[in-house]
């Protein structure tokens, strides 16, 4: 019985002071911290990692980048858009200015509506080129269920970069939120 204790005793002792080991590359193991950036004008709020930067130029509400894709978000009060509007005739508008401005337009996804935790999210993929670049935009209507607000969000990349980044940057999109 004393030789079980002392056996285990001394694997505790091993494993207490050789630890784990360590990949090649111990910064691979940390994850991004995660920035909160915000439509103050609207009370809103979108999380991203920390390898996204909000640009401060250009004519939206907000629009955050990590080079390799943009997200683009114009936010609208339900109260400040004429009664004959609906937030997807917004939506609407806003798909159309923005391919009425693009070469080669192509529907990859058509528009689909679907309930994400209260929020009512419209979305549809396109293909498009400006300025001799294909491009894929990714257009979003997200309905927030303070009945208050909505939002147009745009995100822009090359389609490979989308393609293989596609619920990443959905799930981004989709943190957009009321700020409590």
């Amino acid at each position: 019985m004393i030789k079980k204790i002392i056996v285990l005793l001394m694997t505790c002792i091993l494993f207490s002071t050789v630890g784990c080991s360590v990949p090649n590359n111990p910064a691979s193991l940390l994850e991004p911290t995660e920035t909160i950036f915000t439509v103050d004008n609207y009370h809103l709020q979108i999380t991203a990692d920390s390898t996204f930067n909000e640009k401060t130029d250009g004519d939206w509400d907000l629009q955050i980048t990590n080079e390799n894709a943009y997200i683009s978000i114009m936010a609208y009060r339900h109260i400040d858009i004429p009664e004959n509007l609906t937030p997807l005739d917004i939506y609407d508008m806003q798909n159309e200015g923005l391919l009425s401005q693009r070469t080669t337009v192509n529907v990859i996804e058509k528009a689909k509506t679907q309930t994400f935790s209260q929020q009512v999210v419209t979305h549809a993929l396109y293909s498009a080129e400006k300025d001799g670049v294909k491009n894929y935009y990714a257009s979003y209507l997200i309905e927030l269920p303070d009945d208050e607000t909505f939002a147009w969000v745009l995100v822009s990349a090359m389609p490979s970069y989308l393609d293989e980044n596609k619920e990443y940057l959905h799930n981004i999109v989709c943190s957009l939120s009321t700020i409590k």
